[in-house]
């Protein structure tokens, strides 16, 4: 320690550092909870109860997620459709939300559907639907 600085000083500063990135990290960890908690709304708000395998091996390739994250992000909102009512407080990390509070969230679909390329704008659609979004 800088023996300019004065011991009250030094012990202040030190505390207001550990505050901040305290509160960083969990709101570093909170934003990421809340983003998988609103593509988990989302999906549920667009596609409903239906089977959404085929929907979610599709979406994952356009997003570039997982197909396991989403499911697990649908996991999330349908075990906590108030965001409000997560457990864990601050201590919360999607980790610990997936693996100790949603055990029941859906696996991963072992459905490995064809994917093609559209030619016109170079996304992806499932073979079965036999035509890309961008012609509709």
């Amino acid at each position: 320690m800088n023996k300019l600085i004065k011991r009250e000083q030094w012990e202040y500063v030190v505390e207001q550092i550990k505050a901040t990135v305290t509160e960083a990290v969990h709101n570093s960890r909170w934003t990421l909870i809340e983003g998988y908690w609103n593509v988990g709304k989302l999906l549920r708000g667009e596609f409903g109860e239906k089977d959404l395998t085929k929907t979610l091996t599709a979406l994952s390739v356009e997003v570039n997620l997982s197909k396991r994250t989403l499911w697990r992000a649908l996991a999330c909102y349908d075990k906590y459709p108030d965001i409000n009512n997560l457990p864990g407080g601050k201590n919360i990390t999607w980790w610990k939300l997936v693996t100790k509070y949603l055990p029941d969230s859906p696996k991963e679909p072992d459905v490995k559907p064809s994917m093609i390329k559209c030619p016109k704008c170079g996304g992806y659609y499932l073979a079965g639907e036999n035509i890309c979004k961008c012609y509709e």
